[in-house]
């Protein structure tokens, strides 16, 4: 099928495989935050440590997400079998050996180099399924990849945390993998045909410099606001266990409450996108609230503070719908392959790697409230550089 007929209908079936794709890379990813109290106390990791088993995840990809977008179209069958391999092949390291650091460490890096290739792989796969019409719906789809995958992580979490401990939420992720596995295979000529071919997409289709340029500063944009996101969601239910005194499982509860929220504003975002509201706006308002929820949260009682954290996640869908349709607004749906999204997963990965590291850093030398100051500040100055972004992406879309 060639671009302009896939733009004429969208390939819905391919759209929700790539949405899932992707979710399976966030669960992998997001499994572990919720998991962080019952680890720290069965196994005496520092904060650092287990910061590092986020950022690690960020490390493999931050290296890979630029070749892999290359890796991905040339050898589509390789790679995402490897993937699928290394996702299992991480997750059996932590269930055998979850007291030794280093191991679950390298497990993490592990899971990482599949999560690099997995994210990349599953908005490629659904934008090139796409009509030209649903471009912008599509990518609030897309958007909400983070949020499915880390809500059916906090939901296991939450039913099984105290029963079960940790454990259950990993064997649900040997289970997830294998059945993405057969989705993939039965969908294999879809995703074979929608990778493969990008490697021969024509040269006048891809980036220029110009737009490569676009690209690479979302990327930044997306480093900065990704960072302080997993940073929050990250702390939030170790937060919630020191502050409120509450299980992990009803920390994983509350923090499902606002992901919930992130889901649902990915969603409003693309639908708002697609009728023609400003993308700057969008972002720059949902950052905005973020921000201001970093300020007040050390100042908030127990429900208030809820309150606050739901509200962050109401908004948190926003941010990254809007860098995901940046790819597909500046270069048109058939441009807005892995090559053109490598840029934004580096600088998303670039976020990842270094601000759990921080806040980890940041609670246990000064508490709290100077974790919140800090990406308080942060968070404005996503809003700033995402104002620029819009308006440079407005600019220079192709006709």
């Amino acid at each position: 099928m060639t671009g302009a007929q896939r733009r004429q209908t969208s390939d819905w079936g391919g759209i929700w495989l790539g949405l899932a794709v992707s979710s399976l890379a966030a669960f992998q990813m997001l499994k572990l935050p919720p998991a962080l109290p019952l680890l720290i106390d069965a196994y005496g990791y520092d904060r650092v440590t287990a910061g590092g088993l986020v950022s690690i995840y960020a490390l493999s990809g931050l290296v890979l997400s630029v070749a892999a977008g290359g890796a991905v179209a040339r050898r589509p069958a390789l790679v995402v079998s490897s993937a699928l391999g290394l996702f299992i092949l991480g997750n059996l390291i932590t269930l055998i050996w979850p007291h030794v650091a280093w191991l679950n460490l390298a497990a993490r890096a592990l899971e990482g180099l599949s999560y690099a290739v997995f994210a990349l792989a599953g908005p490629a796969i659904a934008n090139r399924c796409a009509a030209e019409k649903d471009l912008s719906m599509v990518a609030g789809i897309m958007a909400i990849w983070v949020p499915v995958g880390q809500i059916l992580a906090l939901a296991v979490g939450f039913l099984t945390f105290e029963a079960h401990s940790w454990r259950p939420v990993w064997w649900v992720s040997l289970v997830l993998t294998a059945a993405i596995a057969l989705w993939i295979r039965g969908r294999w000529a879809t995703v074979r045909d929608t990778l493969a071919g990008l490697a021969t997409q024509k040269a006048d289709d891809g980036p220029s410099v110009k737009e490569r340029r676009i690209l690479w500063f979302s990327s930044l944009v997306f480093a900065i606001w990704g960072g302080q996101y997993i940073a929050f969601m990250t702390w939030l239910p170790d937060y919630m266990v020191e502050t409120f005194h509450v299980g992990a499982d009803d920390a994983a509860a509350a923090n499902a409450l606002s992901v919930i929220g992130v889901l649902i504003s990915g969603l409003g975002t693309g639908w708002l996108l697609r009728r023609g509201v400003p993308l700057g706006a969008l972002f720059a308002g949902a950052t905005l609230i973020q921000a201001s929820v970093w300020f007040l949260a050390p100042h908030l009682g127990s429900w208030a503070g809820l309150a606050a954290i739901a509200a962050y996640g109401f908004v948190a869908g926003a941010p990254p719908t809007c860098l995901f349709a940046v790819p597909g607004r500046l270069l048109g749906g058939d441009g807005a392959g892995p090559v053109a999204f490598a840029p934004l997963m580096t600088g998303r990965n670039l976020g990842i790697f270094g601000a759990p590291i921080l806040a980890g850093w940041l609670i246990g030398t000064s508490g709290w409230p100077a974790l919140a100051t800090t990406f308080a500040a942060i968070t404005v100055l996503a809003t700033a550089t995402g104002l620029v972004m819009a308006t440079t992406v407005a600019h220079n879309r192709r006709p």
